[in-house]
């Protein structure tokens, strides 16, 4: 089935510039437009017939990305930037880096393998990240999520840090956890100055 795929070139995003994936025979499948200025700029997703199809934007911090795809609304977790992200509204439980694929959606409900990201040679668009769906219903969604990710690591955006086990935790708790990461988060050099301090103490 060569329609459960598309295909984005991996440096779209490092060239700050509006670019487009691409259907396997090559005709454009998303076109992707934004100021590219910066990292809370908002991203316009169209598509092949230049209608609005979607949209990404962050939160002031950039912690969380909301990611609209048609009429529904999805949240880009990112628990540790190029490591762990959850995307919810579709229980994608992701462990590693968009930039080191083969990368695999798993869907925390059901344990399956919803998407996989592969890094192949596409036709004349040089290195591509290659988008596989298993349900074709699920490929606008799983190439915007890529998409936020990418922008994520190209700014090596803020990180919310690994979950924590949120039912053990008071009302109250989990209420101050939730206020203190939405209005900061983690930087990237602080997640690498920690892991730093850790390979120390070892």
């Amino acid at each position: 089935m060569r329609n459960n795929r598309v295909y984005m070139p991996i440096d779209a995003v490092d060239k700050r510039e509006d670019f487009e994936l691409y259907y396997a025979d090559g005709d454009v499948f998303l076109t992707v437009k934004s100021d590219w200025t910066k990292e809370g700029d908002k991203v316009s997703i169209l598509n092949r017939f230049g209608g609005e199809l979607g949209r990404i934007k962050t939160d002031p911090q950039q912690v969380v990305y909301y990611v609209g795809v048609e009429r529904y609304e999805y949240e880009l977790h990112t628990y540790t930037v190029f490591e762990h992200y959850f995307f919810k509204g579709m229980l994608w439980d992701i462990r590693g880096s968009i930039g080191d694929p083969p990368l695999d959606f798993r869907n925390e409900g059901t344990g399956k393998l919803d998407v996989r990201i592969s890094r192949v040679r596409f036709r004349d668009k040089g290195q591509c990240y290659e988008i596989k769906v298993k349900d074709l219903s699920k490929l606008r969604t799983a190439a915007c999520c890529v998409i936020a990710m990418a922008i994520k690591e190209s700014f090596k955006g803020k990180s919310e840090g690994e979950p924590e086990d949120v039912k053990a935790m008071s009302a109250l708790k989990r209420f101050k956890r939730r206020i203190s990461l939405s209005e900061k988060g983690i930087t990237y050099d602080e997640i690498l100055a920690r892991k730093a301090a850790e390979s120390e103490e070892e």
